[in-house]
Formats: structure tokens, sequence, C-alpha cells
């Protein structure tokens, strides 16, 4: 699992990049409201890194278990119910990535057709979030499975980036 953690923390700076990314792109365009320039691009680009910022950073919280959970019944179950329960949560996941990447082939290649209105680039690179996202949330949730049989808790073994 070492390589997975090199993969969390290379996934962690590139989504600490895209934010940045993002956040300086929006101070751009409140700031272009008050001068002459007009930054038409920067509400597209700004959709774009955002949603890839989510497409790197929804793995990690997938491995670090850091999503919204109501756990209520699930902190009553003994340890191995526990384990249990998460890896059928990770493995309906792991279908669904499976399910998503099926059909965002299809939606890539629609893109392949259009431009972005103000970037001008092939939307084929705004619709490859999905896919890159199906192949992400399989490759975490088989390793989130694994984590739990192996009692490696994510955020405790794993250096914060």
């Amino acid at each position: 699992m070492k390589i997975m953690n090199q993969v969390d923390k290379i996934l962690g700076i590139i989504s600490m990049l895209l934010f940045t990314s993002l956040i300086v792109v929006v101070v751009i365009q409140i700031l272009s409201r008050y001068f002459p320039y007009d930054f038409v691009w920067t509400e597209e680009l700004s959709r774009y890194l955002f949603v890839y910022s989510m497409v790197t950073a929804a793995p990690l919280a997938l491995r670090r278990n850091e999503f919204i959970t109501v756990d209520m019944l699930v902190t009553a179950l003994p340890e191995k119910g526990q384990r249990i329960y998460e890896s059928v949560i990770a493995g309906a996941v792991a279908v669904f990535s499976i399910v998503l990447f099926i059909y965002s082939i299809t939606l890539f290649n629609l893109g392949l057709d259009f431009y972005s209105p103000t970037l001008g680039f092939l939307m084929a690179y705004a619709y490859a979030a999905i896919p890159l996202l199906a192949v992400l949330l399989f490759v975490y949730s088989i390793t989130y499975i694994i984590d739990r049989y192996q009692n490696n808790i994510q955020g405790k073994e794993i250096d914060e980036i």
C-alpha cells in the first residue's frame, strides 16, 4: 500500500493546486468587474477547475472515510460488522464506478465534436473528468476494502498533506 500512499500524496497536491487555481480565477473574475478589462473565460475555467478538483479529492475522501455519513446504527455494530458494512458500501461504489465509466465513454466521445465556448478547447477534456473519476473511485474503493481488512484505518497511518 506504499504505492497508494504516494498516489494519495500526488492526488492531494494536484487537488490543492487545482483548488488554488480556482480561487485565483474567481478573484480575477471578481476584480474584473471593477476594471475596464472583461475576462469572459473566468466563469468557464472556474467551473472546470472545480470539477477537476473534486475529481482528485473525492477518491482521497473515500479512502480516508471523510464523507459525511449517518453512522448511528453502524457504530452500534461490532468491529467486524462495521468492516463488513463498510466493505459492502465500498463494493457498491466500485460497481457504480464501473457503470459510470461505461456510460461516460459515450459522453467523452461526444465531446470530441464540440469546443468550449470561451476557452476554445475540445469539450472532451472537460468530459474526461467523468471516466477519470470512475477509474479513481474504482481503484480507491478496492483499496478502501483492502485497508479495512489490513486494519489500516486511513488518517492514522497516512501523513497529512
